[in-house]
Protein backbone atom coordinates (compact mmCIF):
# COMPACT_ATOMS: atom_id res chain seq x y z
CA UNK A 1 0.00 0.00 0.00
CA UNK A 2 2.66 2.40 0.83
CA UNK A 3 3.81 2.13 -2.83
CA UNK A 4 0.54 3.02 -4.41
CA UNK A 5 0.69 5.79 -2.03
CA UNK A 6 3.87 7.01 -3.55
CA UNK A 7 2.95 6.53 -7.09
CA UNK A 8 -0.27 8.50 -6.42
CA UNK A 9 1.43 11.28 -5.29
CA UNK A 10 3.61 11.21 -8.28
CA UNK A 11 0.57 10.92 -10.39
CA UNK A 12 -0.67 13.95 -8.55
CA UNK A 13 2.59 15.74 -8.70
CA UNK A 14 2.40 15.55 -13.11
CA UNK A 15 -0.76 15.79 -13.13
CA UNK A 16 -0.77 19.60 -11.26
CA UNK A 17 2.34 20.24 -13.93
CA UNK A 18 0.16 18.61 -16.84
CA UNK A 19 -2.80 20.42 -15.72
CA UNK A 20 -1.36 24.09 -14.77
CA UNK A 21 0.11 24.00 -18.74
CA UNK A 22 -3.77 23.55 -20.27
CA UNK A 23 -5.60 25.44 -17.91
CA UNK A 24 -7.84 28.34 -19.13
CA UNK A 25 -9.66 30.90 -17.10
CA UNK A 26 -10.45 33.70 -18.73
CA UNK A 27 -13.41 35.64 -20.44
CA UNK A 28 -15.87 33.71 -17.85
CA UNK A 29 -14.61 30.32 -19.33
CA UNK A 30 -12.75 27.97 -17.01
CA UNK A 31 -11.40 24.38 -18.69
CA UNK A 32 -8.48 22.58 -19.61
CA UNK A 33 -7.03 21.83 -23.10
CA UNK A 34 -6.66 18.58 -24.05
CA UNK A 35 -3.30 19.79 -24.97
CA UNK A 36 -2.27 23.40 -25.17
CA UNK A 37 -0.08 22.01 -28.12
CA UNK A 38 -2.50 20.65 -30.47
CA UNK A 39 -5.46 20.73 -28.61
CA UNK A 40 -6.24 23.90 -27.49
CA UNK A 41 -9.74 23.91 -27.72
CA UNK A 42 -12.84 23.50 -25.39
CA UNK A 43 -13.85 19.70 -25.79
CA UNK A 44 -16.77 17.96 -24.08
CA UNK A 45 -15.90 14.81 -22.88
CA UNK A 46 -12.76 15.75 -22.62
CA UNK A 47 -14.18 18.23 -19.68
CA UNK A 48 -15.62 15.26 -18.22
CA UNK A 49 -12.06 13.24 -18.20
CA UNK A 50 -10.49 16.51 -16.65
CA UNK A 51 -13.40 17.01 -13.92
CA UNK A 52 -13.06 13.37 -12.84
CA UNK A 53 -9.04 14.02 -11.96
CA UNK A 54 -9.46 17.64 -10.86
CA UNK A 55 -11.49 16.01 -7.65
CA UNK A 56 -8.40 15.01 -6.77
CA UNK A 57 -6.34 18.06 -6.82
CA UNK A 58 -9.28 20.78 -6.30
CA UNK A 59 -12.54 20.12 -6.42
CA UNK A 60 -14.01 23.63 -6.85
CA UNK A 61 -11.90 23.93 -10.01
CA UNK A 62 -13.79 20.16 -10.96
CA UNK A 63 -17.21 21.83 -10.65
CA UNK A 64 -16.19 24.92 -12.61
CA UNK A 65 -14.94 23.32 -15.17
CA UNK A 66 -18.16 21.39 -15.46
CA UNK A 67 -20.29 24.41 -14.71
CA UNK A 68 -18.55 26.06 -18.14
CA UNK A 69 -19.24 23.32 -20.46
CA UNK A 70 -22.66 22.81 -19.49
CA UNK A 71 -23.39 26.55 -20.17
CA UNK A 72 -22.72 25.79 -23.54
CA UNK A 73 -25.56 24.22 -24.64
CA UNK A 74 -26.98 25.62 -28.40
CA UNK A 75 -30.51 26.29 -29.42
CA UNK A 76 -31.33 22.68 -30.37
CA UNK A 77 -30.37 21.23 -26.61
CA UNK A 78 -26.53 19.91 -27.64
CA UNK A 79 -23.38 20.19 -26.28
CA UNK A 80 -20.99 20.87 -29.07
CA UNK A 81 -18.13 18.16 -29.14
CA UNK A 82 -15.73 21.14 -29.41
CA UNK A 83 -15.98 25.23 -28.84
CA UNK A 84 -13.42 27.67 -30.11
CA UNK A 85 -13.79 29.58 -26.83
CA UNK A 86 -12.58 33.68 -27.09
CA UNK A 87 -9.38 32.83 -25.04
CA UNK A 88 -5.93 33.80 -25.52
CA UNK A 89 -5.48 30.18 -25.16
CA UNK A 90 -7.00 29.63 -28.21
CA UNK A 91 -5.97 32.32 -30.14
CA UNK A 92 -1.97 31.98 -29.33
CA UNK A 93 -1.90 29.13 -31.83
CA UNK A 94 -1.26 30.51 -35.48
CA UNK A 95 -0.83 27.37 -37.51
CA UNK A 96 -3.27 25.57 -35.47
CA UNK A 97 -5.75 28.42 -35.96
CA UNK A 98 -4.47 28.29 -39.52
CA UNK A 99 -5.64 25.12 -39.92
CA UNK A 100 -8.96 25.76 -38.50
CA UNK A 101 -9.44 28.34 -41.08
CA UNK A 102 -9.17 26.45 -43.78
CA UNK A 103 -11.79 23.90 -42.03
CA UNK A 104 -13.89 26.09 -40.60
CA UNK A 105 -16.83 24.23 -42.22
CA UNK A 106 -16.57 22.14 -39.11
CA UNK A 107 -17.77 24.78 -37.21
CA UNK A 108 -20.87 26.95 -36.64
CA UNK A 109 -20.71 31.07 -36.77
CA UNK A 110 -19.86 30.80 -33.15
CA UNK A 111 -17.07 28.39 -33.63
CA UNK A 112 -18.73 25.53 -32.24
CA UNK A 113 -18.33 21.55 -33.38
CA UNK A 114 -21.52 20.34 -34.88
CA UNK A 115 -21.33 17.08 -33.40
CA UNK A 116 -21.89 15.52 -29.91
CA UNK A 117 -19.72 14.07 -27.85
CA UNK A 118 -20.29 10.67 -25.54
CA UNK A 119 -21.82 12.97 -22.28
CA UNK A 120 -19.24 11.35 -19.65
CA UNK A 121 -19.43 14.81 -18.08
CA UNK A 122 -22.82 13.77 -16.44
CA UNK A 123 -21.57 10.89 -14.57
CA UNK A 124 -18.34 13.29 -13.92
CA UNK A 125 -21.03 15.97 -12.00
CA UNK A 126 -22.34 12.89 -10.01
CA UNK A 127 -19.05 12.23 -8.60
CA UNK A 128 -18.28 16.05 -8.14
CA UNK A 129 -21.69 16.26 -6.49
CA UNK A 130 -21.12 13.13 -4.25
CA UNK A 131 -17.18 14.66 -2.87
CA UNK A 132 -19.10 18.45 -1.93
CA UNK A 133 -22.69 17.71 -1.45
CA UNK A 134 -23.16 21.37 -3.03
CA UNK A 135 -27.03 21.02 -4.19
CA UNK A 136 -27.25 24.73 -5.53
CA UNK A 137 -24.12 23.55 -7.51
CA UNK A 138 -26.15 20.95 -9.06
CA UNK A 139 -29.22 22.97 -9.43
CA UNK A 140 -27.20 25.88 -11.25
CA UNK A 141 -26.20 22.92 -13.45
CA UNK A 142 -29.23 21.17 -13.80
CA UNK A 143 -30.81 22.66 -17.27
CA UNK A 144 -27.45 22.00 -18.93
CA UNK A 145 -28.09 18.51 -17.78
CA UNK A 146 -31.17 18.10 -19.13
CA UNK A 147 -30.89 19.85 -22.02
CA UNK A 148 -28.30 17.57 -23.57
CA UNK A 149 -29.35 14.15 -22.49
CA UNK A 150 -32.99 15.17 -23.46
CA UNK A 151 -31.66 16.01 -27.27
CA UNK A 152 -30.00 12.31 -27.41
CA UNK A 153 -33.09 10.57 -26.28
CA UNK A 154 -35.60 12.95 -28.42
CA UNK A 155 -33.26 13.32 -31.20
CA UNK A 156 -31.32 10.58 -31.87
CA UNK A 157 -33.11 7.37 -31.66
CA UNK A 158 -33.14 6.84 -35.20
CA UNK A 159 -33.39 2.90 -35.44
CA UNK A 160 -36.81 3.83 -33.31
CA UNK A 161 -35.77 0.96 -30.87
CA UNK A 162 -34.56 3.03 -27.99
CA UNK A 163 -30.75 3.19 -28.43
CA UNK A 164 -29.14 6.44 -29.90
CA UNK A 165 -26.97 6.94 -33.17
CA UNK A 166 -24.43 8.82 -34.20
CA UNK A 167 -24.24 10.93 -37.55
CA UNK A 168 -20.47 10.68 -37.70
CA UNK A 169 -17.45 8.74 -36.17
CA UNK A 170 -15.93 11.48 -34.27
CA UNK A 171 -18.92 11.29 -32.53
CA UNK A 172 -18.36 8.67 -30.29
CA UNK A 173 -14.54 9.71 -29.58
CA UNK A 174 -12.88 6.73 -31.30
CA UNK A 175 -12.48 8.15 -34.63
CA UNK A 176 -11.31 5.44 -36.56
CA UNK A 177 -11.88 2.25 -34.69
CA UNK A 178 -12.01 -0.48 -37.00
CA UNK A 179 -16.01 -1.20 -35.71
CA UNK A 180 -16.72 2.26 -37.56
CA UNK A 181 -14.80 1.09 -40.82
CA UNK A 182 -17.53 -1.01 -42.71
CA UNK A 183 -20.85 2.16 -41.99
CA UNK A 184 -17.79 4.73 -44.27
CA UNK A 185 -17.87 1.86 -46.80
CA UNK A 186 -14.21 1.24 -46.03
CA UNK A 187 -14.52 -2.57 -45.85
CA UNK A 188 -11.54 -3.69 -44.05
CA UNK A 189 -8.52 -1.67 -42.52
CA UNK A 190 -6.46 -4.78 -43.03
CA UNK A 191 -7.21 -4.57 -46.97
CA UNK A 192 -7.98 -0.49 -47.36
CA UNK A 193 -5.30 1.98 -48.12
CA UNK A 194 -5.09 4.33 -45.63
CA UNK A 195 -6.26 7.21 -47.28
CA UNK A 196 -9.61 5.99 -48.08
CA UNK A 197 -9.88 5.60 -44.15
CA UNK A 198 -8.51 8.95 -43.12
CA UNK A 199 -10.30 11.07 -45.61
CA UNK A 200 -13.70 8.80 -44.98
CA UNK A 201 -14.14 11.59 -41.76
CA UNK A 202 -13.68 14.90 -43.84
CA UNK A 203 -15.77 13.29 -46.46
CA UNK A 204 -18.68 13.29 -44.61
CA UNK A 205 -18.32 16.09 -42.19
CA UNK A 206 -18.72 17.83 -45.76
CA UNK A 207 -21.59 16.05 -46.45
CA UNK A 208 -23.35 16.60 -43.02
CA UNK A 209 -22.93 20.04 -42.85
CA UNK A 210 -24.49 20.53 -46.63
CA UNK A 211 -27.27 18.99 -45.45
CA UNK A 212 -27.30 21.67 -42.40
CA UNK A 213 -26.80 18.77 -39.68
CA UNK A 214 -30.53 18.52 -39.69
CA UNK A 215 -30.91 15.18 -38.22
CA UNK A 216 -34.39 13.90 -39.87
CA UNK A 217 -32.41 14.96 -43.30
CA UNK A 218 -29.70 12.85 -42.60
CA UNK A 219 -31.40 9.91 -41.22
CA UNK A 220 -33.37 9.98 -44.71
CA UNK A 221 -29.95 9.91 -46.28
CA UNK A 222 -28.81 7.09 -44.45
CA UNK A 223 -25.09 7.61 -45.19
CA UNK A 224 -24.10 7.24 -41.26
CA UNK A 225 -26.09 6.17 -39.25
CA UNK A 226 -24.67 4.04 -36.47
CA UNK A 227 -25.72 2.83 -33.14
CA UNK A 228 -22.40 3.19 -31.18
CA UNK A 229 -21.78 0.87 -28.41
CA UNK A 230 -19.04 3.83 -26.48
CA UNK A 231 -21.77 6.63 -27.25
CA UNK A 232 -25.00 4.16 -25.74
CA UNK A 233 -23.18 2.87 -23.01
CA UNK A 234 -21.94 6.61 -21.50
CA UNK A 235 -25.44 7.28 -21.98
CA UNK A 236 -26.98 4.74 -20.22
CA UNK A 237 -24.42 5.21 -17.31
CA UNK A 238 -25.21 8.88 -17.75
CA UNK A 239 -28.90 8.66 -17.35
CA UNK A 240 -27.85 6.81 -14.17
CA UNK A 241 -26.28 9.71 -12.64
CA UNK A 242 -28.77 12.50 -13.77
CA UNK A 243 -31.51 10.34 -11.82
CA UNK A 244 -29.10 10.86 -8.71
CA UNK A 245 -28.58 14.19 -9.21
CA UNK A 246 -32.33 15.07 -9.85
CA UNK A 247 -33.53 13.20 -6.67
CA UNK A 248 -30.78 15.30 -4.80
CA UNK A 249 -32.44 18.61 -6.21
CA UNK A 250 -36.53 16.81 -5.64
CA UNK A 251 -36.32 17.02 -8.99
CA UNK A 252 -38.21 13.29 -9.10
CA UNK A 253 -40.23 12.80 -11.75
CA UNK A 254 -37.52 14.40 -14.00
CA UNK A 255 -34.95 11.39 -11.92
CA UNK A 256 -37.52 8.26 -12.77
CA UNK A 257 -38.26 9.36 -15.95
CA UNK A 258 -34.17 8.86 -16.69
CA UNK A 259 -33.88 6.22 -14.74
CA UNK A 260 -36.55 4.43 -16.68
CA UNK A 261 -34.46 5.09 -19.68
CA UNK A 262 -31.13 4.11 -18.52
CA UNK A 263 -33.05 0.50 -17.64
CA UNK A 264 -34.80 0.57 -21.52
CA UNK A 265 -31.58 1.31 -22.97
CA UNK A 266 -29.65 -1.37 -20.99
CA UNK A 267 -32.29 -4.10 -21.85
CA UNK A 268 -32.29 -3.09 -25.93
CA UNK A 269 -28.43 -3.03 -25.85
CA UNK A 270 -28.68 -6.59 -24.50
CA UNK A 271 -31.40 -7.83 -26.95
CA UNK A 272 -29.35 -6.34 -30.11
CA UNK A 273 -26.13 -6.10 -29.73
CA UNK A 274 -25.01 -8.93 -27.89
CA UNK A 275 -23.77 -11.84 -29.74
CA UNK A 276 -24.14 -14.94 -27.87
CA UNK A 277 -21.83 -16.70 -30.18
CA UNK A 278 -19.04 -14.41 -29.78
CA UNK A 279 -19.55 -13.59 -26.02
CA UNK A 280 -19.23 -10.20 -25.92
CA UNK A 281 -21.31 -6.91 -27.56
CA UNK A 282 -21.10 -5.39 -31.44
CA UNK A 283 -22.71 -2.18 -32.83
CA UNK A 284 -24.95 -1.97 -35.73
CA UNK A 285 -25.72 0.95 -38.47
CA UNK A 286 -28.05 1.22 -41.76
CA UNK A 287 -31.53 2.50 -39.87
CA UNK A 288 -33.47 1.08 -42.84
CA UNK A 289 -31.39 -2.57 -43.46
CA UNK A 290 -29.85 -2.73 -40.01
CA UNK A 291 -26.36 -4.50 -40.41
CA UNK A 292 -23.86 -5.76 -37.69
CA UNK A 293 -19.80 -4.83 -37.50
CA UNK A 294 -19.01 -7.77 -35.87
CA UNK A 295 -15.09 -6.24 -35.38
CA UNK A 296 -14.01 -6.61 -31.61
CA UNK A 297 -12.45 -3.54 -30.07
CA UNK A 298 -12.21 -3.10 -26.39
CA UNK A 299 -15.72 -1.04 -27.26
CA UNK A 300 -17.36 -4.54 -26.96
CA UNK A 301 -16.33 -4.95 -23.36
CA UNK A 302 -17.63 -1.42 -22.29
CA UNK A 303 -21.26 -2.47 -21.05
CA UNK A 304 -19.59 -3.52 -18.01
CA UNK A 305 -19.40 0.12 -17.59
CA UNK A 306 -22.89 0.83 -18.36
CA UNK A 307 -24.49 -1.26 -15.08
CA UNK A 308 -28.68 -2.98 -15.89
CA UNK A 309 -26.75 -5.79 -17.76
CA UNK A 310 -27.61 -9.16 -17.84
CA UNK A 311 -24.67 -10.51 -14.80
CA UNK A 312 -23.55 -13.35 -16.50
CA UNK A 313 -22.73 -12.15 -19.53
CA UNK A 314 -20.34 -10.02 -17.53
CA UNK A 315 -18.20 -13.17 -16.49
CA UNK A 316 -18.02 -14.05 -20.24
CA UNK A 317 -16.71 -10.47 -21.08
CA UNK A 318 -13.53 -11.07 -19.02
CA UNK A 319 -13.03 -14.46 -19.12
CA UNK A 320 -13.80 -14.96 -22.59
CA UNK A 321 -12.44 -12.03 -23.68
CA UNK A 322 -10.56 -9.59 -21.43
CA UNK A 323 -8.42 -12.20 -19.63
CA UNK A 324 -7.77 -14.17 -22.95
CA UNK A 325 -3.96 -13.70 -24.12
CA UNK A 326 -4.27 -13.59 -27.53
CA UNK A 327 -7.32 -10.89 -27.33
CA UNK A 328 -6.72 -8.13 -25.02
CA UNK A 329 -4.60 -9.58 -22.02
CA UNK A 330 -1.17 -8.65 -22.66
CA UNK A 331 2.06 -7.50 -21.12
CA UNK A 332 0.65 -4.22 -21.76
CA UNK A 333 -2.93 -3.13 -20.87
CA UNK A 334 -5.45 -2.88 -22.36
CA UNK A 335 -4.91 -2.51 -26.06
CA UNK A 336 -8.04 -1.12 -27.75
CA UNK A 337 -8.07 -3.15 -30.96
CA UNK A 338 -7.23 -7.37 -29.47
CA UNK A 339 -4.05 -9.11 -31.15
CA UNK A 340 -6.12 -11.62 -33.31
CA UNK A 341 -8.16 -8.73 -34.82
CA UNK A 342 -5.02 -7.03 -35.71
CA UNK A 343 -3.02 -9.99 -37.21
CA UNK A 344 -2.12 -9.74 -40.73
CA UNK A 345 -3.23 -5.79 -40.85
CA UNK A 346 -1.39 -3.44 -43.05
CA UNK A 347 1.81 -1.53 -42.19
CA UNK A 348 0.06 1.44 -41.92
CA UNK A 349 -2.75 0.32 -39.26
CA UNK A 350 0.28 -0.24 -36.63
CA UNK A 351 0.52 3.15 -35.28
CA UNK A 352 -2.71 4.61 -36.15
CA UNK A 353 -5.20 6.48 -34.49
CA UNK A 354 -7.57 4.15 -32.48
CA UNK A 355 -7.08 1.63 -35.69
CA UNK A 356 -3.81 0.25 -34.92
CA UNK A 357 -1.59 -0.97 -31.42
CA UNK A 358 -3.24 1.11 -29.20
CA UNK A 359 -3.65 1.68 -25.38
CA UNK A 360 -6.58 4.88 -24.33
CA UNK A 361 -6.38 5.84 -20.78
CA UNK A 362 -9.67 6.90 -20.73
CA UNK A 363 -11.10 3.29 -22.17
CA UNK A 364 -8.86 1.60 -19.27
CA UNK A 365 -10.69 3.62 -16.90
CA UNK A 366 -14.07 3.28 -17.80
CA UNK A 367 -13.42 -0.60 -17.67
CA UNK A 368 -11.90 -0.35 -14.18
CA UNK A 369 -15.30 1.21 -13.04
CA UNK A 370 -17.02 -1.51 -14.97
CA UNK A 371 -14.95 -4.49 -13.45
CA UNK A 372 -14.95 -2.76 -10.18
CA UNK A 373 -18.54 -2.49 -9.91
CA UNK A 374 -19.19 -5.30 -11.32
CA UNK A 375 -17.01 -7.77 -8.55
CA UNK A 376 -14.01 -8.45 -10.74
CA UNK A 377 -11.72 -6.60 -8.28
CA UNK A 378 -8.39 -8.11 -8.80
CA UNK A 379 -8.87 -7.93 -12.43
CA UNK A 380 -9.25 -4.15 -12.08
CA UNK A 381 -6.63 -3.30 -9.70
CA UNK A 382 -4.18 -5.58 -12.01
CA UNK A 383 -5.14 -3.06 -15.16
CA UNK A 384 -5.08 0.21 -12.97
CA UNK A 385 -1.32 -0.98 -11.97
CA UNK A 386 0.34 -1.86 -14.92
CA UNK A 387 -1.53 1.27 -16.36
CA UNK A 388 0.25 3.66 -13.56
CA UNK A 389 3.24 1.88 -13.97
CA UNK A 390 3.48 2.79 -17.73
CA UNK A 391 2.18 6.25 -17.67
CA UNK A 392 4.62 6.75 -15.03
CA UNK A 393 7.75 5.38 -16.98
CA UNK A 394 6.60 7.14 -20.07
CA UNK A 395 4.83 10.76 -19.12
CA UNK A 396 0.81 11.51 -20.13
CA UNK A 397 0.79 10.80 -23.81
CA UNK A 398 -2.52 10.48 -26.01
CA UNK A 399 -2.30 6.95 -26.53
CA UNK A 400 0.24 4.52 -25.56
CA UNK A 401 1.31 1.49 -28.00
CA UNK A 402 0.44 -1.63 -26.86
CA UNK A 403 2.98 -3.85 -28.07
CA UNK A 404 5.81 -1.94 -25.75
CA UNK A 405 4.14 0.89 -23.64
CA UNK A 406 5.51 3.60 -25.83
CA UNK A 407 3.79 7.20 -25.39
CA UNK A 408 2.43 8.19 -29.18
CA UNK A 409 1.49 11.09 -30.71
CA UNK A 410 0.94 14.15 -28.34
CA UNK A 411 2.48 14.25 -25.26
CA UNK A 412 1.45 16.03 -21.71
CA UNK A 413 -1.94 14.91 -23.07
CA UNK A 414 -4.38 15.17 -20.12
CA UNK A 415 -6.45 11.85 -19.98
CA UNK A 416 -3.72 9.81 -18.15
CA UNK A 417 -4.52 11.53 -14.86
CA UNK A 418 -7.53 9.26 -14.73
CA UNK A 419 -5.29 7.18 -13.27
CA UNK A 420 -5.60 9.18 -9.68
CA UNK A 421 -9.21 7.65 -9.90
CA UNK A 422 -8.41 4.31 -10.83
CA UNK A 423 -5.74 4.31 -7.45
CA UNK A 424 -8.21 5.68 -5.38
CA UNK A 425 -11.15 3.30 -6.38
CA UNK A 426 -8.62 0.48 -6.56
CA UNK A 427 -6.79 0.53 -3.13
CA UNK A 428 -7.95 3.34 -1.28
CA UNK A 429 -11.63 2.91 -1.24
CA UNK A 430 -11.33 -0.72 -0.65
CA UNK A 431 -9.07 -0.26 2.35
CA UNK A 432 -11.63 2.62 3.81
CA UNK A 433 -14.45 -0.27 2.85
Amino acid sequence: MEQIRKDFEKLKSVTEDVYGENEVDESGYYYHMPSSRFYPSLFAWDSGFHAVAMIYLDIEKAARELETLFAQIVPDGHIPHEILTKCEATRRRPFKNFTRWLAQWEYDSEGRSHLVDPPIYVYAAELVFRKTGDVDWVVRIWDGIRHSLDYFLDERDLFGDGLVSILHPWEAGTDLSPQLMPALGVNSYRSSHRLNAVLAGPVLYRFCTRHGWDVSELKRENRFIFEDLTMNVILIRSLRSAAFLGDAIDEKNVAARYRARAHIMADVLDAICWDEDAGCYFPRWDCENPKFSRIKTAQSLLPLFAGYMKGERYSRLVEEHLKEPSEFWGEYLVPFNPFDELSGCKPWVENSLWAGHCIWININWLIVVGLLENGFLDVAREIARKTVEMVLREGFWEFYDSRNGKGRRVSRFTWPALTLDMIQRCWFDFAQG
